[in-house]
């Protein structure tokens, strides 16, 4: 339950040793290495060198793979071994060196990307050809063959597409030129006709044609009849189309082994990684400097690591002033699973208190209590649990879900929530039936109602605010103390713990629940709170600084009683699942009295409804809970802001590595 403590670390190893270090770093995957822009050790002697060369070979070849891929993806359905929970291929060690070392590949790759070529230019082709194809089948009638046209020698004919709506205005104006217009066929709103003239008014009539949007059609380098070159263009592409499909067989049979360049591509994409890490680190004629951060529980083995190359050292070092480390949280196997929501937060700052283990209990009871039926968080464990066995990676995500299932239950029995009143409103209710048994059951886990006590379930969630805005003004407070900040924590923490208190303490004592002697006490020591608040928040300011930014601060209290009113939204939440429930149920009941059909109707219904219910509430349980956290809670004590630790590691986009049947821990 902390921010993971880091060392800064200089490796110096001699440019014959830097790719086999590299490597071992990536294998081991616990150094982030810096590259030469960040690296302080450019900033003291700018005069090292990097490398300007970029790994061009390396980044072709990977775009290569990925394309060949992608094109290899296309003719394929549903690969064997593979889901959408499960998208990456296992792959065992010796069958990834096999393929890593082998030439299998690399000539798949080249058969591949011919075959993507050849179907390209076969794509062109009968794209051609169909369009060629739909500017000859307007001409079909024509018996005339088509190099009549440039055979003429005293007269000029002019073969194109007029519009519907000039046709007969502009055959008339050409009739006028003692021009004559024959239409052969129509496309569409067009006519195709034959325009013919004299050579003397040939000019003339272009004009009239130009003016009424004539598309001229040219039929150069076209001999014989149209219908013959329809047959000829018709033929061309069923000959196209038959190579296509040849072609699509052959690339549907290369698809069949297309983990090969998957392999390849996760193999190349990892070696571009490690010498664009070897390329953009400062060096010097013989040597090359690997600057960067390890966590200090993996430097002993890392050390033990570097022993292991004769021309290469490690060595700690002191950070440079302002220098701050990155951030890597790290918690027990309990609290893990949440650490989604601190990540989707963003990643702490360095002098921040690592909030997963704090934010976990309340997140996992604040989703439970939005949801609050036992049936629901029933159905959730056995969906999670059934997705944990099929997704890959990280399934931090899963569990942290599969708790606030649990919780759910938790919730649910509390408040008598089993599929709404499903066992109440569905089931016999006589006397030794197993309605009745349920429901005695139900009323001995339930503590009460929400449907006839919401004030009881108003309490429960403003009791769960104030307690969750407190425990972050407190956390906030012993994280100043830690840091030696005690101004701060005294007057803009422990001020507001105390007058927070007091307020509550207060208003019990006038309402009778604790002693009314007791209100004028912590009525003044509330005040004397609003003082230091109002004097010591702009301590550091002039005057005028004190008592503006003082004014504001006390009337933040508004703003605490508006964050601790937020959290009756999660009764709110409870309480549209119980009714969006119970009115599914209703429906049920009455499409169950239907002869015949009706208990299929009403199961069906039943189904259907509180599916769409578990949807809906597990939208809003988990989005209202991020809410609490992120707006409430985090304010009052988390940052964030820091930078990511990020190790140079093996990545895998298409497989996963496994030794035998262990998962690899480089992944």
């Amino acid at each position: 339950m902390a921010i993971a403590q880091m060392t800064k670390i200089m490796i110096v190893t001699h440019r014959s040793e830097a790719v086999d270090v590299l490597e071992a770093l990536q294998q081991a995957g616990v150094v982030q290495v810096l590259d030469a822009e960040k690296a302080m050790v450019t900033k003291e002697w700018p005069e090292l060198q990097v490398e300007a060369r970029r790994p061009r070979d390396l980044e072709e070849m990977v775009s290569r793979l990925k394309e060949a891929v992608s094109f290899l993806k296309g003719h394929v359905g549903e690969e064997a071994g593979t889901s959408m929970f499960s998208p990456r291929v296992t792959v065992e060690k010796n069958k990834y060196a096999e393929v890593v070392g082998g030439k299998e590949a690399l000539d798949l790759l080249e058969r591949a990307e011919a075959l993507e070529l050849r179907l390209e230019h076969l794509a062109t082709d009968a794209e051609n050809a169909a369009g060629r194809l739909d500017c000859l089948l307007p001409w079909s009638t024509m018996e005339t063959p088509v190099e009549a046209f440039r055979q003429l020698t005293s007269a000029s004919a002019f073969a194109g597409l007029l519009p519907h709506q000039h046709f007969d205005e502009t055959k008339e104006t050409l009739a006028k030129l003692g021009a004559a217009t024959q239409q052969i066929g129509t496309a569409g709103n067009m006519h195709a006709c034959i325009v013919a003239c004299l050579r003397d008014v040939a000019g003339d009539v272009q004009k009239v044609l130009r003016s009424s949007d004539f598309e001229a059609v040219n039929f150069e380098c076209m001999t014989g009849r149209v219908t013959d070159l329809i047959a000829a263009c018709r033929e061309k592409i069923a000959e196209i189309e038959q190579a296509r499909a040849e072609a699509g067989k052959q690339a549907a049979e290369m698809a069949k082994k297309r983990l090969t360049l998957q392999i390849l591509h996760d193999h190349y994409q990892n070696l571009l990684n490690r010498e664009v890490t070897r390329t953009n680190s400062p060096t010097t004629e013989n040597v090359v400097l690997l600057e960067g951060w390890v966590k200090r529980k993996d430097l002993k083995g890392l050390k033990h690591l570097i022993a292991g190359f004769p021309a290469s050292d490690l060595s700690e070092i002191k950070l440079a002033e302002g220098e701050l480390p990155p951030v890597e949280i790290e918690n027990g196997a309990a609290v893990a699973p949440f650490e989604t929501i601190t990540r989707l937060y963003g990643t702490p700052a360095t002098t921040d208190v690592d909030p997963t283990a704090f934010l976990a209990p309340f997140f996992a009871l604040f989703f439970g209590l939005c949801l609050t039926d036992a049936g629901y968080g029933i159905v959730l464990v056995v969906l999670l649990a059934w997705m944990l066995k099929k997704v890959q990676g990280d399934k931090k995500a899963l569990w942290m879900l599969v708790v606030c299932s649990v919780m759910t239950i938790i919730a649910g029995a509390i408040t008598g929530g089993w599929f709404a009143d499903t066992i109440q409103t569905l089931l016999p209710q006589t006397e030794g039936s197993i309605g009745a048994i349920l429901d005695g059951w139900r009323h001995k886990l339930m503590l009460f109602d929400p449907m006839e006590q919401p004030l009881v379930f108003i309490g429960i969630s403003l009791a769960l605010g104030y307690t969750q805005v407190l425990f972050g003004l407190g956390i906030a407070f012993v994280n100043l103390l830690r840091q030696k900040n005690y101004a701060a924590a005294v007057f803009e923490k422990l001020t507001w713990l105390i007058l927070l208190n007091c307020l509550l303490l207060f208003a019990l004592a006038k309402n009778g629940i604790l002693p009314a002697a007791l209100a004028p006490v912590f009525g003044i020591v509330a005040t004397i709170q609003v003082v230091l608040i109002f004097w010591f928040t702009e301590r550091h300011s002039g005057l005028a600084g004190r008592i503006g930014g003082g004014s504001f601060a006390v009337f933040s209290t508004v703003f605490y009683l508006g964050d601790m009113l937020s959290y009756v939204r999660i009764m709110a939440l409870g309480m549209v699942t119980a009714g969006l429930g119970m009115a599914i149920n209703i429906l049920t009941a009455l499409l169950m009295d239907i002869p015949y059909v009706g208990f299929i109707l009403g199961l069906l219904l039943f189904v259907g409804g509180h599916m769409v219910n578990i949807a809906l509430s597990l939208l809003s349980a988990f989005v209202h809970s991020l809410r609490l956290q992120f707006v409430e809670f985090f304010p009052k004590f988390f940052a964030g802001g820091g930078r990511e630790f990020k190790p140079l590691r093996n990545d895998y986009q298409h497989v996963l590595v496994v030794d035998g049947q262990k998962p690899s821990a480089n992944r």
